[in-house]
């Protein structure tokens, strides 16, 4: 399974229904991402954009579904989820990235 981070932001009509009737948002995240298997390592609330960032694991097809079912709820403005990797997964890259450089020829090289 894969780590991400995802940032959704919650619409204006969100947010008149927070103020109209106070909820406690995280247990409904939890539940979403229970239903779907996938597990919630972290959740933050960005207070300069009035979105939602969850740092979580799961799989390509869970993230699309719980961005189906967001999306479609109505109460999100954007939302975008971004695989991270590990240092040590990245350095693993760079290593091979060095090694097959010279196979790519770049459109602004002759």
């Amino acid at each position: 399974m894969a780590v991400y981070m995802t940032k959704a932001k919650y619409s204006t009509q969100a947010f008149q229904g927070m103020l109209a009737k106070p909820s406690d948002r995280e247990q409904a995240t939890r539940a979403l991402f229970d239903a779907l298997g996938v597990s919630i390592h972290h959740l933050y609330f960005e207070i300069s954009t009035g979105s939602v960032v969850v740092i979580s694991e799961g799989t390509a097809d869970q993230m699309a579904c719980l961005g189906m079912v967001t999306g479609a709820s109505g109460a999100f403005d954007s939302i975008n989820a971004t695989e991270l990797i590990s240092l040590n997964a990245m350095s693993a890259a760079m290593g091979t990235a060095q090694r097959i450089a010279q196979a790519y020829a770049a459109p602004n090289k002759s």
